[in-house]
């Protein structure tokens, strides 16, 4: 299998940087552009294999031979955006780092919350009185009898506005990662677990069948607050099994955007959980916001950076008189820029043309967010024509596709 579009990774990158094997002046000549020798890595995207390997230690090593999750595939269909799922899958990773050192712990897919307690478990409670009105039928239809539902029960109303005000769905979807450690002798022993709560900012929901979709913000105090009623109760049905009793478990609260947004949603909260402890003792809050720019949001964090990006965009336009904007999604911790994404979109005219456009950005990235992870695509549509990463106080590279 060969690679048919980029996808703007952080192992992407990684394989950007390692692939650049053949010398950089031979390609140049061959292209007849000299004038990018030992300024650009030219990448043939269709020739690149689509496996991949790296002794960093920004990345778990991963269980050989690879054991898939029963429930992988959920991520993608309870997620209510692309941004949103690689937000949630990628922070987790990261706050997972921070107690299972990847230099020390190697990582498998969860194994232990499959994809029908999964269903289970973002359905919604049911009362007593419910269950007792049901009839068999409707509790094996309903799978009622196990009761799995950590989103609230709607108390048998059944008004769409009323449910929306008293009884919104919180919980969207449930990823969980293990964490291994190898003996000397390569024999490997479960230790960790980890477990990310993805909760909804919006509930959506409709009046009719076939109806307008329609949408109830929620408070993200009171969505964080449920969400680690709902971690509780997790940590109690593992802990019921005997397996499980002597795992560490870490839980992670992700409060996902809204579908029409195209920035991602952010982890609000995290809880370490001992091994043999059976209640988490408190949560700490997580001050990290993936934000637009330019936004007067942005600008309510760091006026100094919604100014910088707005200049960087007049820097930008002096290039060429049809460019418009620029896309900024910038993640932002403790209030400070911490990574920075950008798109630029252009009207492809010339390889030369692209070039020169790709150079004069990648300029502009040394000149601009000192100390902050960049990463920028030139693209015309769907094709990335050129991409310059640039990682804290380095020098910015550049990436030319064939």
């Amino acid at each position: 299998m060969k690679f048919k579009s980029i996808l703007l990774t952080s192992a992407t990158l990684l394989l950007l940087a390692a692939c650049d094997g053949a010398n950089e002046a031979e390609i140049s000549e061959q292209m007849g552009e000299s004038s990018l020798e030992n300024e650009v890595s030219n990448v043939q995207v269709e020739e690149q294999d689509d496996t991949l390997t790296s002794s960093s230690e920004e990345f778990y090593r991963s269980v050989v031979p690879y054991e898939l999750s029963p429930a992988r595939g959920l991520s993608s269909a309870n997620l209510v955006s692309s941004y949103n799922v690689e937000e949630f899958e990628k922070g987790l990773f990261s706050i997972s780092q921070s107690v299972f050192p990847t230099n020390e712990y190697i990582f498998r897919e969860g194994q232990i919350i499959s994809e029908e307690m999964i269903r289970g478990y973002l359905s919604r409670q049911y009362t007593s009185e419910e269950l007792e009105e049901m009839d068999e039928s409707e509790l094996l239809g309903s799978d009622a009898f196990s009761n799995l539902g950590l989103n609230p029960s709607t108390q048998g109303e059944t008004d769409p506005e009323v449910i929306a005000e008293e009884a919104p769905l919180y919980l969207s979807h449930i990823l969980e990662q293990n964490y291994m450690k190898e003996d000397e002798e390569g024999n490997l022993s479960f230790d960790g677990i980890t477990i990310g709560l993805a909760m909804n900012s919006v509930h959506y929901y409709q009046t009719e069948q076939y109806g307008q979709t329609k949408e109830r913000a929620l408070d993200p105090k009171t969505v964080k607050e449920e969400g680690q009623k709902m971690a509780a109760e997790i940590l109690k049905r593992i802990r019921a099994n005997d397996k499980y009793v002597d795992k560490e478990i870490v839980f992670a609260i992700f409060i996902q955007s809204a579908d029409t947004d195209i920035v991602p949603g952010n982890f609000v909260s995290q809880a370490v959980v001992a091994p043999g402890e059976n209640t988490i003792e408190s949560f700490s809050d997580i001050d990290v916001q993936n934000i637009l720019l330019p936004s007067r949001e942005a600008a309510e964090i760091s006026e100094e950076t919604n100014s910088e990006y707005q200049n960087f965009n007049r820097d930008l336009a002096s290039y060429f008189d049809s460019f418009t904007t620029s896309v900024g999604r910038g993640k932002f911790r403790d209030g400070t820029l911490e990574s920075l994404t950008v798109e630029i979109p252009i009207e492809y005219n010339s390889r030369g043309e692209m070039i020169g456009m790709s150079q004069f950005v990648r300029d502009l990235v040394n000149e601009h967010f000192t100390g902050t992870d960049i990463e920028v695509e030139i693209k015309d549509k769907s094709q990335v024509y050129s991409v310059i990463t640039r990682k804290g106080e380095g020098e910015a590279n550049l990436y030319i596709f064939e």
